[in-house]
């Protein structure tokens, strides 16, 4: 059970945190940090799980795989920006983190253009037929 093995991470690296947040906290960060990647890194594989999925679903509707293409980046920067916004938030620059997830969602709009662009087109041609 994979699920058991993130949990135990994650509980882990937060008692072990909190045990040097007074003491040393520099390294309660770092260790934080480790154990977000840590679980970041046994859950990758899931990530490529999804994407085929997706891929294949993509293939057999006849979406344009540049569609595909922008929706996977769409994920990646907001997977990006809320893992770099929490690990700014635990080090206490909340202001920061929050300014992480504005620039996040600001390159989501710019990526998901081609997109809304498309979809307007589609409207379009349906109403004028």
């Amino acid at each position: 059970m994979e699920i058991i093995r993130i949990c135990a991470i994650g509980i882990i690296t937060a008692f072990c945190a909190l045990l040097l947040r007074e003491s040393k906290s520099e390294l309660s960060l770092v260790i934080a940090v480790a154990g977000g990647c840590m679980i970041l890194l046994s859950v990758i594989d899931y990530f490529v799980d999804i994407f085929a999925v997706i891929k294949n679903i993509a293939d057999k509707s006849g979406i344009p795989p540049q569609l595909f293409a922008i929706i996977a980046k769409i994920v990646g920067v907001g997977y990006a920006a809320d893992f770099s916004a929490g690990i700014v938030e635990d080090a206490g620059q909340k202001a920061l983190a929050e300014k992480i997830i504005l620039g996040g969602k600001l390159i989501i709009m710019i990526i998901a253009l081609p997109i809304v662009t498309l979809l307007f087109d589609t409207v379009s041609g349906l109403l004028q037929q």
